[in-house]
């Protein structure tokens, strides 16, 4: 074997791991790059969010039919991983009814679970103007030709330019292998009035 066989054979050898480990790079770039690929199909598939007023009503009567006192707009709408969340409001402003309707995601559907879910969702809800509900009670009412719990609270509400009575109902409904809550929030001259005409509205889809 000659010198050159040699130095060939040696630099075969040094240029092998480099070799095998641009292969391993270029693998596992492929790999990132087909998750990423299957992660947007996904995630496109899995979320929804409409900002159109129509487009948000339409959403939200996937769930629930619902009426308005004085008509309705559409605030958002949105469809993430199993959660799916729609507000629409009367179209005064501020508006006497806002009503948030939604479905609780499949791993969250096991009763308390579900409750502790819905309390956070209050609490996380951005709303024109400042509610402070102090009163609670528990009512029984039929929602969609089922006994519910119906959370009802009242109070105040305030924002910049205005003070009035306020009323929120709250509630969790089983339908169609799914639980959909509904929310709504009230205030004016007769709030709870406002509230139980929106509630006797409801209708599941």
């Amino acid at each position: 074997m000659t010198n050159g066989d040699l130095q060939d054979l040696n630099t075969s050898r040094q240029n092998s791991p480099v070799k095998w480990i641009a292969l391993g790079c270029g693998g596992c770039l492929g790999l990132i790059v087909l998750f990423s690929i299957v992660a947007g199909i996904f995630i496109s598939r899995t979320m929804r969010f409409a900002l159109e007023p129509g487009d948000v009503e339409d959403q939200g009567q996937e769930l629930f039919v619902y009426t308005l006192p004085g008509g309705s707009k559409g605030i958002l709408s949105m469809d993430l991983f199993g959660l799916q969340i729609t507000q629409v409001a009367s179209p005064e402003s501020p508006p006497a009814a806002v009503l948030t309707v939604g479905k609780v995601p499949a791993y969250l559907e096991q009763g308390a679970e579900a409750e502790t879910f819905a309390e956070a969702l209050q609490e996380q809800i951005t709303l024109e103007g400042t509610y402070q509900l102090l009163e609670k009670r528990v009512e029984e009412r039929t929602l969609c030709a089922q006994s519910v719990n119906l959370l009802v609270q009242e109070g105040r509400f305030q924002d910049e330019q205005t003070s009035s009575d306020a009323a929120s109902y709250f509630t969790l409904v089983e339908y169609n292998n799914q639980t959909r809550f509904a929310w709504i929030l009230a205030q004016g001259e007769n709030p709870v009035q406002t509230a139980d005409q929106v509630f006797d509205s409801l209708e599941c889809q």
